[in-house]
């Protein structure tokens, strides 16, 4: 019987261990991404430090289940020599690569402020980005590696300082397998408890959300667990929360495009411009304190329509074309375009000016594949797309993503001036992407800040001034409506930016050389699945289509904005924002008041609440039921 509590000490000691490793991952996870989290008090991150320890063991007992068992079961094979090998090799190897992605999320986190998912395995695959940028990843995070590196020669350090000690002729009564085997029975009760949970549903990601605020949640969580809880998330729920009637007196994705008040808009060429990673609060126009990166920008957007309530509907490139081209937001742990529903039958905005004679394009400087953007380009209705492959310069190729900005601007403009009129076409660029480079040209002229981002920011305001520059000299340049967004945003300065409005604060504004109307700023709220139905009404094109947003022109609807992250879904409207779970609604603040949403006001509100909660639940199962039963066009 000693032998056998001499094993069960030796795994309890590997055990805590392994739980001091992924306790370690989380306080780096913590310094490095502080600006997240330095709003939270310290009693909560301390909180959150204690409840991850559930999480940590979910994880620990899933990938260690075979160790454990050799452990705890009554029997004599773990004293051999080649089983002890065996154990010594499985521990330390299969614990080095399950908290890869914990290191991955160090610094991944500051893309998406939240926990990596099985999403990242899908966008991994996806194109030959991740192949190509493998060098410049080693190169830009060593550290990452370096940190690595010494948890694991720590795990390999501590593993050996219990070992099962042989107790030799042992005499094993019957009372003493007796014991063995309810050890045995308890132990496997306790896994099952730890890795089912006790509630009628199974641990899940969500399951964080009830001991800390939305705002620790990625603290409690690990990576490991949350990829693992999400492999099986592809598939979406049909929720029921109304009949199909009801729900529509809340919200209706059948959207008919309001009367324009200027018909002369009618077949005005539209170009889109999406800007990779440019945070609002990165523009001078938008925030006073970061000035002197957008000189450009800051000029043309006082002759803009500016929307001043502006939100991404997600936190990556890949969720933005979806929202931006088919008002379709980014409201589960898969992108739309990673998702088994990529192909349903959709009716993009492309697709729509089509109908009235619209050529259709998109150009992306990247590698052809990247992010699907191809695939969904054609998808949404685009004629033609242009990525890396189909440009004629391979000299101007940056060595990392793709096609400088500059360069790729010059040649966006001069393919326009070929296109016949009216032509729809989108433009994604790509400069101011991890690894953040400029032109060496540029690197002594153009201003650096905090991050590295910032001269890159620089370098792609300065590509879009030449590209106005020698836009304004063509034909089509007075008849054109742009449209300039940014895909999402990325590493905040200001606290605010930080929190989950200012985390998806991107600028949203239109312009047009011919049309004074469109300058000044609205203040109503506007989100990129917003985009297509405001161009659509812009340009007087009177029908009805599946849409996920509203037109910002439109004076008879309310104006909100929809995201999800980390198992909530939120929603902003008016002054406030409400978090829901999927059942319930967890939390509302008035983000106008309470800026770092500390003040969570859901008791004192709740005729706000509720009205709030009947919107996002119509949202989230029209949402569902129309992807699932691929309804996302009118029959």
């Amino acid at each position: 019987m000693r032998n056998y509590f001499n094993q069960i000490k030796v795994l309890l000691f590997r055990i805590s261990v392994l739980l001091i490793v992924y306790q370690i991952c989380r306080l780096l996870f913590l310094v490095f991404n502080f600006s997240t989290f330095k709003v939270s008090n310290t009693s909560d991150i301390i909180i959150s430090f204690i409840w991850g320890i559930r999480f940590d063991l979910w994880v620990i007992l899933w990938f260690n289940l075979l160790y454990v068992l050799f452990f705890v079961f009554p029997n004599n094979i773990i004293k051999k020599k080649g089983i002890q090998r065996f154990l010594h090799i499985y521990f330390i190897v299969v614990n080095a690569i399950v908290i890869i992605p914990n290191f991955i999320d160090i610094e991944y986190f500051k893309f998406t402020n939240k926990r990596s998912t099985s999403d990242l395995l899908s966008l991994i695959s996806t194109g030959d980005d991740t192949l190509n940028l493998f060098p410049q990843f080693l190169k830009d995070f060593w550290y990452i590696i370096i940190m690595w590196l010494a948890l694991l020669f720590l795990m390999l350090k501590i593993y050996g300082l219990f070992k099962i000690k042989r107790i030799k002729n042992e005499i094993i009564k019957t009372k003493h397998i007796i014991y063995q085997l309810i050890i045995f029975v308890f132990i496997g009760f306790f896994i099952f408890i730890v890795l089912r949970g006790t509630n009628l549903r199974p641990v899940n990601i969500l399951s964080a959300a009830r001991f800390v605020t939305s705002n620790e949640v990625p603290l409690v969580l690990n990576t490991p667990f949350s990829i693992i809880r999400t492999l099986s998330k592809d598939n979406l729920t049909v929720h029921n929360y109304f009949k199909e009637k009801e729900a529509g007196k809340y919200f209706s994705p059948v959207y008919k495009i309001p009367v324009s008040n200027n018909v002369s808009n009618n077949k005005k060429n539209v170009v889109i411009i999406i800007l990779e990673s440019f945070s609002k609060e990165y523009i001078g126009s938008f925030n006073k304190n970061c000035s002197g990166f957008t000189p450009f920008l800051d000029s043309l957007f006082a002759k803009c329509l500016v929307f001043e309530n502006s939100y991404a509907n997600g936190k990556k490139s890949i969720e933005s074309l979806p929202a931006i081209l088919a008002g379709i937001p980014s409201l589960s742990e898969t992108p739309y375009v990673l998702s088994k529903y990529s192909t349903n039958r959709i009716e993009g905005l492309p697709s729509i000016l089509k109908k009235h004679g619209y050529n259709t394009s998109f150009y992306h400087g990247g590698s052809n594949g990247t992010m699907g953007f191809d695939n969904f380009s054609f998808i949404a209705g685009c004629d033609k797309y242009y990525g890396k492959n189909e440009y004629p310069n391979t000299a101007d190729y940056d060595g990392n993503w793709g096609i400088w900005d500059e360069p790729y601007l010059k040649y966006f403009a001069e393919q326009l001036d070929n296109k016949k009129e009216p032509f729809f076409s989108v433009v994604y660029t790509l400069s101011s992407h991890h690894p953040y480079k400029v032109p060496e040209k540029y690197k002594a002229k153009l201003p650096k800040g905090k991050y590295e981002i910032f001269q890159s920011i620089a370098y792609t305001d300065l590509a879009l001034r030449e590209f106005f520059e020698k836009a304004k000299k063509s034909k089509w340049y007075n008849n054109t409506v742009f449209v300039i967004t940014a895909d999402h945003t990325f590493w905040a300065l200001d606290d605010f930016y930080n929190n989950r409005i200012g985390m998806y604060s991107v600028p949203i504004v239109m312009y047009s050389a011919s049309d004074t109307a469109l300058k000044g700023v609205n203040s109503n709220i506007m989100q990129h699945s917003d985009i297509s139905p405001t161009i659509l009404q812009y340009l007087d094109f009177k029908q009805s289509l599946i849409c996920f947003g509203r037109s910002a022109f439109d004076t008879n609807n309310s104006h909100f904005s929809i995201n999800y992250i980390s198992g909530n879904y939120q929603l902003v409207k008016n002054n406030y924002i409400l978090l829901f779970d999927g059942d319930k609604s967890v939390a509302l603040f008035d983000y106008k008041k309470d800026i770092m949403l500390k003040n969570n006001i859901i008791d004192s509100l709740k005729q706000i609440t509720k009205g709030m909660e009947n919107e996002i639940k119509s949202i989230v199962q029209s949402y569902n039921n129309r992807i699932i039963f691929n309804k996302l066009t009118i029959r």
